[in-house]
């Protein structure tokens, strides 16, 4: 026996192991398959054993004589129903008709003849009637142009254009630290294109000069009317300002 031989005794290899492999896969999977079928086979054998036949339903059929009568109406055991009496409601006290002396009953009734009705609907030119010349008449005109709050939107076609639009100076404090801003402001703009009344809606960063700036020329600034249905009309509108550094 060479060193070949000796060294691969009692040993496998490749070869071997593919020529008995197959073989022994199958002998493997008929054993298990044996044995889940014989503890399935036995487990579904017991339990079809273990069923008891089931009987024949118990029908019961009774007799209308073999119950008792029903209770009576007039059973005393049985409270009575609780009679509740509707409440009497009077009359209310203005609709009974109070007896009063004739004298007090009389009312004076003054009747216009067709010469004073006439008189009465005659228009009255005679200035002398309001005083004399002591007494001037004086008429105004009602302002009703009044503005309404600021948060109230007014519907318009055509928005108010800016004719007349002076500039904001930059704040000196805030040219020194180098800062921009922004400012924004709300204006109503009456009928006639005037500025009527405005306030500060943000202003960043504040406290820097820019809301200031922006108030002392706001109210100098002057409007085309917005429009609505081909009439002027006063309306609230947003305008921001822009403070940038020009290189």
């Amino acid at each position: 026996m060479d060193v070949y031989e000796e060294v691969t005794k009692d040993r496998y290899g490749s070869f071997e192991l593919k020529k008995y492999l197959s073989r022994y896969l199958w002998i493997g999977l008929a054993i298990s398959v044996g044995l889940h079928g014989t503890a399935i086979g036995s487990f579904v054998v017991a339990n079809i054993l273990s069923r008891k036949p089931a009987g024949p339903k118990r029908i019961v059929i009774l007799d209308p004589s073999m119950l008792g009568a029903p209770p009576s109406i007039t059973d005393k055991t049985v409270p009575p129903s609780i009679k509740v009496a509707a409440p009497r409601i009077a009359p209310p006290a203005a609709a009974k008709p109070v007896a009063i002396p004739d004298e007090e009953a009389k009312e004076e009734v003054t009747i216009l003849s067709q010469e004073e009705l006439a008189i009465a609907a005659t228009p009255v030119e005679d200035t002398t009637l309001f005083g004399g010349d002591d007494i001037e008449l004086v008429i105004q005109e009602l302002d009703l142009d009044l503005i309404p709050a600021s948060s109230v939107f007014t519907p318009y076609e055509i928005a108010p254009a800016p004719i007349v639009n002076p500039k904001p100076d930059y704040p000196e404090m805030a040219k020194t630290a180098g800062v921009k801003g922004k400012v924004v402001v709300k204006v109503y703009v009456d009928k006639k294109g005037d500025v009527k009344q405005w306030e500060i809606m943000a202003a960043k960063p504040a406290g820097l000069g820019f809301e200031e700036e922006v108030l002392k020329v706001i109210q100098k600034w002057k409007f085309t009317p917005a429009i609505q249905q081909n009439n002027p009309v006063g309306v609230w509108i947003a305008i921001p300002f822009n403070f940038e550094f020009k290189k």
